[in-house]
Order: C-alpha cells, then structure tokens, then sequence
C-alpha cells in the first residue's frame, strides 16, 4: 500500500512538472523554471505532497550523469575552436574572480579552505539550460553572440570536471598526497584525450562505428555512458568524470547524432527531476529567515558576475549591446553548482545550513535570470542612448 502511495505521489509531481513547464513555455520562459515553481509547490515547504525529496533524488542524479555525457555529446571540438580563446578567458576570469571574492570573505568569517573552494567554484558557473534556452528565444542561438555564449559555457563545462574531482576530493581542509595524484591523473587523462580526438579522430571513429546501434542506440549510449561512470567510480575519481568523457569520445565520431536524438528523450525526462528535486530542497521557513541575506548574496552573485562578464567581453572586442546581453545570459548561478553543493555536504566541505543557502541561491537565481536579462539588456539601451546623445550635443 506504501509503494502504491508512493507512484501515486510520483505520478502527481511529474504531472504537475509537465504541466508548470508547459505554462512556462507558453510565456517564453524558460520551462526548467516552472519545474523549480513545481517541485516547491508539491515539497514539505508548501503543500506536503512530497515529505521526502529522496524519492525522486536517484532519479535526479541518474539525471546529472545524463548531463555531463550530453554536454561531451555536444562538445563540437572544431566548432570549439574559432571561440576558445574568448570562452577561456571568461571561464577563467569567472572562477578566479569568485575563488578571489569568497577567498576574502572566508578569512573575514574564518572558514575553512574546503568552503572558501567549493562556494567560489559553485557561484562561478552558469546555466548551460537557461542560457540556450533565453538565446533560443531571441532567436540568436546560431549568431556570433549565441556561438560565443555557448563557448563560454562549454569551458565552464569542462571546468565542472576539475571542479568536481577537487570538491571529491575535501574530506578536510587538504589533501593528501593520493588525491593529488588522482586529480593529476584525471585532468591529465583528460587533456590527452581532448587532444587525440581533436587530432586523431579517425581512429576513435572507427572503434565506435564498430558497436551497433539499429534500434538501440539509446540503450547501447546508456550504458556507454553508466559502464564509464561505474568505472571512474571504482577507481575513486568521480562518476560524472567518466560519463563525461564517455560523451566526449561519442560526441566526435560519426554517430554521435544517432546516439545524442535516441538518448535526449530521456535526458529530458530525467532533467525535468533534476529541477524538481531543486524546488523540493527549498525550504520557505529558511527563506523567511534569511531573507535579507539571501537576497543580498543573490544580487551580489548576480551582480559582480555580469559585471566582470560585460567588462570582459567588451575588452575582447564585443560590442556593447553583444556584451550586454551574453553577460546577463551568463549572470545566474547554474545547475552544477547544485551539484557542487550536494557533493561538499556529503564530504562535510559545507554543513547543512550552509547547503541551504547555496540551494536557495542557486534556485532563486535561476528563476529571476529572464528578468534579470530584461533588466541588464535595457541598462545597456540607456547607457547606449545616453552616450549617443551626449556625443550629439558635443
């Protein structure tokens, strides 16, 4: 009777979810947003039809495994090229700029270095999703903008694996000598192979042209992607690590496209949980309590990002309305640094209320990102204007 309770309060949520998305979707929005609304509306915070988010929790991590191996589908090395120098530069800009920020503001509030790493390497990445999604709807996916965008999201991406190994890897504030040369081996490893690929993509080729995937390229891809996950796992690196590559290896051969149409249905799917379990994890009673710290975290994480991101983009030669805009694209907090957070708790880098804080940030930022664009994108109108009519009266 318990099992059945339990299906029944799945199938709710995943209905309700499909239907919060659709009315997001109808507004232009992006819909992992009416997924958030949903999960916290069906969550212990409001209506209580979920009490545990557990039960949807493996489902939402099968979900992030899922994501990584997507993005290694999607990493187009040749089309990575022509913007790698701008997307590097952003990236590393973004992460050494947050790692800077909450280095400070540790050693005002004394915390630990486990801390001080995971909150700077969570607030600098942003939302691959939201993004495509904000630059699908402005209908500049295949521009200049939309292709340096995406680049910069795509060296963040491949930031999330060091990222990951480094957080897995804090069990107390240092490491020691093996998981240094288990972060060494995994970046090492990585770095051998993007540039196999990229030169020698012909031998790569032929070894999965020889898997056959009629009629289940879906199911040969899942367990291409979990076999990987399983196995860097076991040797103690990360699971994501490994779905990761296994995508990247699909993701320059030649059926990549077979692999990525069958599969993506069911990474929607799961994706759809991942956001839920994020609204699940909200808690209204922590908001009202830290509702003028949360929210001023949130406008200062939002801020210096899109901030530094115009100021950078600008300096590399975009224009001021380009910069504008891809620098409120790239202004949220995205959904590995959820990620991020749900590994440091379990290694102990964060305690619970700090997890709390970091899920609330994540969340909000997420669902306040199409107005923050509106916002950002008009700023840069006025600014424009307004030097215009100021040269016009010279």
């Amino acid at each position: 009777m318990e099992h059945d309770n339990t299906l029944t309060e799945l199938a709710l949520i995943l209905a309700a979810a499909f239907l919060g998305g659709t009315v997001l979707n109808r507004l232009k929005q992006p819909v992992l947003v009416g997924y958030i609304v949903v999960g916290f509306l069906v969550g212990p915070s409001v209506f209580g039809i979920i009490h545990d988010e557990k039960q949807v929790q493996v489902f939402a991590e099968f979900g992030i495994l899922l994501l990584l191996f997507i993005v290694g589908i999607e990493l187009d090395l040749k089309k990575f090229a022509p913007v790698y120098k701008a997307a590097i530069i952003v990236a590393c800009s973004q992460i050494t700029i947050s790692l800077l920020s909450m280095f400070a503001l540790g050693q005002l509030l004394d915390w630990p270095l486990a801390r001080i790493l995971l909150l700077g390497f969570a607030l600098s990445l942003s939302s691959t999703a939201v993004a495509i999604q904000l630059l699908k709807d402005r209908g500049e996916l295949n521009t200049h903008l939309g292709r340096s965008t995406i680049g910069i999201l795509i060296a963040q991406d491949i930031a999330v694996i060091p990222m990951l190994l480094i957080v897995n890897g804090l069990g107390g504030d240092n490491f020691n000598v093996f998981d240094i040369t288990k972060l060494v081996f995994a970046l090492s490893f990585m770095a051998a192979l993007i540039y196999s690929l990229n030169k020698y993509p012909q031998f790569f080729t032929k070894i999965i042209d020889r898997i056959p995937v009629e009629n289940q390229s879906a199911v040969t891809g899942l367990a291409l992607c979990f076999s990987a996950a399983a196995l860097s796992g076991l040797i103690g690196i990360s699971t994501a690590y490994g779905a990761f590559l296994a995508g990247l290896i699909l993701g320059n051969t030649s059926k990549h496209a077979a692999y990525e149409a069958n599969i993506r249905p069911i990474f929607e799917v799961l994706m759809m949980v991942f956001f839920l379990s994020i609204g699940l994890l909200l808690d209204i009673e922590f908001l009202f309590n830290n509702f003028s710290v949360v929210m001023l975290l949130l406008l200062l994480a939002m801020g210096v990002k899109t901030i530094v991101n115009i100021y950078l983009l600008k300096r590399l030669g975009f224009s001021r309305k380009n910069s504008f805009i891809m620098g409120a694209s790239l202004g949220q907090i995205g959904e590995f640094s959820f990620v991020l957070a749900a590994l440091g708790l379990s290694v102990g880098a964060i305690l619970p209320e700090g997890y709390k804080f970091v899920v609330s940030i994540i969340a909000l930022s997420l669902i306040v990102t199409p107005v923050w664009l509106y916002s950002v994108r008009n700023m840069g109108i006025y600014i424009e204007k307004t030097k215009r009519k100021n040269k016009s009266h010279l």
